[in-house]
C-alpha cells in the first residue's frame, strides 16, 4: 500500500522542508505528504487537488478533520468526507495526525494556488 506520507513525523517534516530550500512550507509539505497519491490538477490515486476548498464550502475545520483523520470524518457521517471516499473507490486516505492545523492551512494555501 503507498503511504501518501503516513508516519511521518514532525521532526522528519523539518528535514523535509530544509531539503527544498526556496520551496515554500505548503509545497513542501504537499511533496513530502500529499504527492505519492495527488496531483494539484489530474486525479491519480486520489482527487485532484484544485477547488478542493470550493468544494468543501469552503469550510477550512472540515476540510483539515478529513486531512487529518479521513476515516473518523467518514465515520462521524459527513457527508461530502463519505462523498470524496465514495468517489475514489472506497480506498480511505491514510490518517495524516502528524499535520499541524498550520501545516494544513500552508497546504490549503499552495493548493489554491494550483502550481506545481
Amino acid at each position: 500500500m503507498i503511504s501518501c506520507g503516513a508516519g511521518s513525523t514532525n521532526q522528519e517534516m523539518v528535514q523535509e522542508d530544509t531539503n527544498h530550500p526556496g520551496m515554500s512550507k505548503g509545497k513542501s509539505l504537499f511533496v513530502a505528504n500529499c504527492n505519492q497519491c495527488h496531483k494539484l490538477n489530474e486525479k491519480t490515486i486520489g482527487p485532484a487537488l484544485v477547488g478542493t476548498m470550493q468544494r468543501w464550502n469552503n469550510d477550512t475545520p472540515r476540510v483539515t478533520r478529513f486531512i487529518k483523520n479521513s476515516a473518523e470524518a467518514i465515520s462521524l457521517g459527513d457527508p461530502r468526507a463519505k462523498q470524496v471516499y465514495d468517489e475514489n473507490n472506497q480506498s480511505p486516505m491514510p490518517a495524516m495526525t502528524h499535520l499541524t492545523d498550520n501545516d494544513v492551512i500552508e497546504l490549503i494555501d499552495y493548493i489554491n494556488k494550483g502550481v506545481e
